[in-house]
């Protein structure tokens, strides 16, 4: 199952109807005032024959016939002009859509050639700090060598959420549902944010029962916590706080993993608009958070294609957020 949303194609198909739409009301109109004329036309003519009347009606048929002429002429003409504008934007609004299409084609085509070609050199490079942080013995080397490392993997998720998104957007991404053990996935998400978090002094804390499990894809699960701690990361060294919590609950109605932290928060209004392509926390203050944009897109589509619901929640600016990734009861592993 693939689920594709796109604004603006949506609002050009319905332009595009609407103005089809239009064309055919104004193609009616024509045809309803010709046939109107012509029905008037015809009604004088066969009273212009009953005897009864001939001579009260001789003198005015020839006007009768003049005006009818002159009114379907002018309708042909209105109704033509604005059938022909009509027409013309179909074409040119049509022609915008297919150009549209095959520059995105092309934009998705080009991201995938690139990132593709950049994790090569990127996973030499981090292989080559590995062995010189391992290897060396003075602590400038081991220094700048970490900091290579750290900087490889954040262009290395870059790369992955750009991937990802190619994959969503032209359909190809496969999900296979199986047991996935939320306490395994979240302390292993959690593992590869832990050097930054305390560099930054973060407390990630965890409260997921041992045993709670979801049958969904474990690419699900992992991207979906990699990128929800990620951003909770960055949101709390923005905001200079300190506190990330990963929580997981089941109930009657199914199975929710949230990630609530206590840095830059949003809008209330702003839930629903934060899971759009390239939206960042922290735009309004001139991107106080770095990044592409792409992550809680992504964690949206994944868990959606896996049959589960994307809810975020903050009490405003500055207080935090909760994003949480719901599953069906269905989806449950007892």
């Amino acid at each position: 199952m693939t689920i594709r949303r796109d604004p603006t194609t949506a609002m050009q198909i319905g332009f595009l109807a609407l103005l089809s739409i239009s064309a055919a009301t104004v193609g009616w109109w024509m045809y309803d005032h010709v046939r109107y004329a012509r029905s008037v036309e015809q009604r004088f003519d066969h009273v212009r024959y009953a005897r009864s009347v001939e001579q009260r009606f001789a003198s005015v048929d020839p006007v009768v016939a003049e005006d009818s002429e002159s009114r379907i002429n002018r309708v042909l003409w209105e109704g033509g002009f604005f059938l022909v504008v009509l027409i013309g934007g179909m074409a040119v609004l049509t022609r915008t859509l297919r150009h549209d299409a095959e520059l995105r084609r092309r934009q998705q085509n080009f991201l995938a050639a690139v990132s593709h070609e950049f994790k090569s050199p990127l996973a030499s490079i981090q292989l080559a700090a590995e062995t010189l942080v391992l290897r060396s013995r003075d602590d400038d080397s081991k220094r700048l060598g970490t900091r290579i490392l750290e900087d490889g993997e954040r262009l290395l998720r870059m790369i992955d959420n750009l991937l990802d998104t190619t994959r969503l957007e032209e359909g190809r991404q496969r999900l296979t549902a199986q047991p996935t053990n939320l306490n395994a996935s979240s302390k292993a998400a959690i593992a590869a944010i832990g050097e930054r978090a305390r560099a930054n002094g973060v407390t990630v804390t965890l409260a997921v029962a041992d045993d709670l499990a979801v049958n969904v894809d474990p690419v699900v699960v992992e991207t979906g916590l990699r990128n929800l701690l990620d951003n909770a990361l960055k949101s709390c060294v923005a905001a200079k706080s300190t506190a990330i919590t990963v929580r997981g609950a089941q109930d009657a109605a199914g199975v929710t993993l949230a990630v609530s932290d206590d840095g830059l928060g949003f809008p209330p209004e702003d839930a629903a608009m934060i899971f759009e392509k390239f939206h960042r926390l922290g735009d309004e203050l001139r991107r106080a958070t770095p990044g592409t944009g792409l992550g809680l897109y992504i964690v949206k589509r994944l868990v959606e294609l896996s049959g589960g619901t994307v809810h975020a929640a903050s009490d405003g600016p500055g207080r935090g957020a909760t994003v949480a990734l719901r599953w069906p009861r269905s989806s449950a592993v007892q």
